[in-house]
């Protein structure tokens, strides 16, 4: 993949080092320097920053300081830090802490760097393909109007600014509800029966007569809920994604567009039961009405040369969808779970 419209800032107090890492990494992104981290912020306040590396002592602001105070105003930034001292503890803490996705000492070898910087990079996508995903989670549930997504979509056109960024900027949402549909992944994993009895989907009579039908047919929970109609699909699915900490989406918002269905060959995508979304950088969305093994993600991966997402969605999207992706192929009849 080639990373060139990347901006990528580095944060050097020691000039020869700055210079030596502008030219290590010139050819391949656009790099900005600063001296001290009070220019390094000034830099990010007038240009979208990707990915910075950050030596660690500095004067008046350490790097990790200088990290740490990147934080709020730019949450998906990748922080690398760069120091000739052994600091492990210091070190652990500010990545555990968040501040820093990774570390590289000196004297360091342009092999290294280079090697680092793709890497992070590569998280730097997921990452923007979690918060467009899910800004459109909250289109959903109704906290934004189709109307304003489209109107944050031909903003995001002109000024290549992210979505929720355009959204809370102009006062749509707030960072507490852009933060509120990101967690969507760190709820608790709660049964999935449970789930809808508190959110009031079934009763837990309902439960009860479900789980006894389970003990004695071997089909999923999901589908007797369903059968029994005590529920629709669409209620399901959007607990059992909030239980596999996914999140859940509607394929008929969704209209793949044809060289992203062309990522995923049809044979995989029946084998597999999933649906290509979108294409975001070298991320692949895929829909799926259960959780994929990681070693269906890396025979993915390895097919499509693209990083795997996963949302949910139900049974009837999927084989709606597929017909509609790979119309060459038989639909209903093909549509078997393994």
């Amino acid at each position: 993949m080639v990373y060139a419209s990347y901006n990528i800032l580095i944060v050097d107090d020691e000039v020869g080092n700055l210079n030596a890492l502008e030219r290590t990494l010139r050819d391949e992104y656009n790099v900005f320097l600063a001296a001290n981290g009070e220019d390094a912020l000034a830099a990010m306040q007038q240009n979208d920053i990707a990915l910075i590396i950050a030596d660690h002592r500095m004067p008046g602001m350490t790097g990790v300081e200088f990290l740490e105070k990147t934080l709020k105003k730019h949450p998906d930034t990748i922080r690398i830090i760069l120091t000739a001292y052994t600091d492990e503890a210091l070190l652990m803490d500010a990545i555990n802490m968040g501040h820093v996705y990774g570390y590289v000492t000196k004297p360091w070898k342009p092999e290294e760097i280079k090697a680092i910087v793709r890497e992070g990079l590569e998280a730097y996508e997921v990452t923007r393909s979690n918060r467009e995903i899910y800004t459109r989670t909250l289109l959903h549930a109704g906290v934004i109007s189709g109307e304003q997504l489209d109107a944050a979509l031909q903003i995001q056109r002109a000024e290549k600014k992210r979505i929720g960024q355009i959204l809370v900027e102009r006062g749509v949402i707030s960072e507490g509800q852009l933060d509120k549909a990101m967690k969507l992944q760190e709820s608790e994993r709660k049964k999935l029966g449970q789930l809808l009895v508190e959110l009031g989907a079934i009763s837990p009579d309902d439960l009860k007569v479900a789980l006894s039908l389970q003990k004695h047919e071997r089909r999923r929970l999901a589908e007797i809920f369903v059968d029994l109609g005590y529920a629709d699909e669409e209620s399901i699915f959007s607990c059992y994604a909030l239980q596999l900490g996914m999140p859940y989406v509607s394929l008929s918002q969704f209209s793949s567009k044809p060289e992203v269905v062309e990522l995923l060959p049809s044979e995989m995508a029946y084998k597999h039961t999933i649906v290509p979304v979108d294409v975001v950088g070298r991320v692949l969305v895929l829909a799926a009405s259960d959780p994929l093994t990681d070693r269906v993600k890396n025979e993915i991966e390895k097919e499509t040369g693209c990083k795997v997402m996963l949302v949910c969605t139900s049974h009837r999207d999927i084989e709606a969808a597929l017909g509609q992706c790979y119309p060459n192929r038989a639909s209903a009849s093909t549509f078997e779970k393994a």
